[in-house]
């Protein structure tokens, strides 16, 4: 086999793992804090929000250190640290017996991990130019067919053997993952600017984003449309714990993450393709603008298949959109100064991802869960309207 191939196809498999790994504990996060003790609705939602924003944050801080390292030292070993000990902390985290305990683990968590940034920008390196745009929306089905394997399984495992058990799988596929790119990944970018480690070397660049109008926007619409996701999933199964009156939360929940997962996973792998025929912009425009009307009827669901129908409809829309952006980066970038970028945009995402539960806990605890699906298609509007105004030139 060609050894670019070789080592796409070994990081496709290993990124499948990790995702797969993370999202085996996404439907139970909310339950698990229950096990924790923590049972009023006010300080659940607070607690999911806190322990949320608290991964997310430590993620933006780390990544455009990590990105630059990436362009410094190699994008390989990036990977391998985000798999290795993200899976180290997780498997921690089964044992935790406290709120406060899981807070301060899922910190490190957040700070240590950020596999999807790794994997976008050793894949960009690695391929050949005309490949990018085709292997990125591979590499994002991958991760998108993770997120719908995981919490499927996630959620009757926990069902099963206990929400802790959950943890303890995510860890030993993240292992299974590192095991992968450690053996069968070969990188083959080769810094041109090495300089010796210090504390220089950990100050990310931030250049890129006022040098070019272009990055800066995707950048910001990259945060977007995590904040949009980020908004609804902490307070996911609580939603459907209301409206199904209690009945098997765990496992609809997993069911409903997994299948729209599994439609974002078959649209990203056809975004390149469709997006060649009618433009990168516009059609990540439209990816925006659809995403934003199937969140409204999410709000008025009655029952959990009705939610799964919109919700999977709005995931196609995103799971072209997230590619869309990857590609974009990687088309407006010198090869060279990827990792950085790529790490200012995962910066971003969990920018994205912090701020979504944060606010999304003051919205469900002021005005109910369904005003949480109304903001979040107000965050898809608005990030259409960036789209359309700042990118209609490429």
């Amino acid at each position: 086999m060609i050894p670019w191939k070789k080592t796409f196809y070994a990081v496709l498999g290993a990124e499948f793992l990790a995702i797969a790994g993370f999202g085996t504990s996404t439907p139970i996060i909310p339950l698990f804090l229950q096990d924790l003790g923590v049972w009023d609705k006010s300080s659940l939602n607070i607690w999911v929000g806190v322990v949320n924003f608290a991964s997310s944050f430590s993620l933006a801080f780390m990544a455009p250190i990590w990105g630059k390292l990436a362009d410094s030292y190699g994008r390989k070993s990036m990977l391998l640290r985000a798999m290795a000990g993200g899976g180290l902390i997780v498997f921690l985290i089964g044992f935790t017996r406290s709120p406060w305990q899981f807070l301060t683990l899922r910190v490190f968590q957040g700070a240590v991990a950020g596999t999807i940034s790794a994997a976008n920008v050793l894949v960009a390196g690695a391929v050949p130019e005309e490949e990018v745009g085709f292997r990125l929306g591979l590499l994002q089905t991958g991760i998108a067919l993770g997120n719908s394997l995981g919490p499927l399984a996630g959620g009757y495992l926990a069902e099963a053997f206990g929400n802790r058990f959950a943890f303890f799988i995510t860890s030993l596929l993240l292992v299974a993952a590192a095991l992968i790119v450690h053996f069968w990944v070969k990188d083959p970018f080769i810094s041109k600017r090495r300089e010796k480690f210090g504390m220089r070397s950990l100050i990310p660049d931030f250049r890129p984003l006022a040098e070019s109008r272009t990055i800066l926007t995707l950048v910001i619409l990259a945060g977007l449309i995590q904040m949009g996701i980020s908004f609804v999933l902490p307070v996911l199964p609580l939603y459907v714990q209301q409206i199904t009156n209690g009945y098997k939360v765990a496992s609809t929940t997993g069911l409903i993450i997994g299948v729209s997962a599994l439609a974002s996973a078959v649209a990203s792998a056809l975004a390149s393709r469709i997006a060649s025929r009618i433009g990168y912009v516009r059609l990540l425009f439209f990816s925006f603008f659809l995403a934003a009307v199937f969140h409204v009827p999410q709000a008025f669901a009655w029952s959990g298949g009705f939610l799964l129908v919109f919700r999977t409809l709005m995931a196609v829309m995103l799971g072209m959109a997230i590619p869309l952006i990857n590609i974009l980066l990687a088309q407006n970038t010198e090869k060279s100064r990827q990792g950085s970028i790529y790490g200012l945009a995962s910066a971003m995402y969990a920018m994205g991802l912090a701020a979504g539960p944060m606010i999304s806990a003051v919205v469900a605890i002021g005005a109910g869960y369904k005003a949480v699906f109304l903001c979040a298609a107000l965050i898809m509007a608005g990030s259409a309207w960036l789209t359309r105004r700042s990118l209609r030139n490429l």
